[in-house]
């Protein structure tokens, strides 16, 4: 094994990380990633993976501290603001959400999950015609998601 010759290969970590979450064996996958993240600390994957993992496990506020420091280290990239939104929206912090989906929209328009989500946190908060624009629009991008055909009904 890559880690027995030497442990200081961040993308051994990393990989292993990778692996061990496809298995459901978060925990661990939690300790790769953080060690990968502490051999090179600037490869925002980590740190993306990182969130996605303690999502999982539903640890909402590490979450967000890792995809912010992914969005940090990598301004564009679109699933770490989609996985921010959805993290705050689990919080019910619905302001949070929409400001994240909308930037993850800015980035990549063509979400159907996106809008979904977005249109959701809007119908949270109250903003009825804008959930619907968004929920329309996630029908146009995928005409099977039921879920939007049946928010948007």
């Amino acid at each position: 094994m890559a880690l027995e010759q030497d442990e200081h290969l961040s993308d051994v970590h990393y990989n292993l990380g990778n692996a061990l979450y496809l298995i459901e064996n978060v925990e661990d996958a939690i300790m790769h990633y953080k060690a990968a993240i502490r051999l090179n600390s600037k490869k925002p994957e980590s740190y993306y993976n990182l969130g996605n993992a303690y999502c999982v496990k539903s640890e909402y506020e590490a979450a967000i501290e890792a995809y912010k420091t992914a969005i940090e280290l990598d301004p564009n990239n679109a699933p770490a603001f989609y996985n921010l939104g959805n993290a705050f929206y689990m919080q019910n912090k619905f302001d949070e959400s929409v400001q994240s989906y909308l930037r993850a929209l800015e980035i990549n328009n063509k979400s159907p999950e996106c809008h979904f989500n977005l249109a959701s946190a809007y119908n949270d908060l109250g903003e009825f015609k804008l959930a619907a624009k968004h929920y329309q629009r996630s029908i146009e991008l995928d005409e099977g998601n039921i879920d939007a055909f049946f928010c948007f009904g």
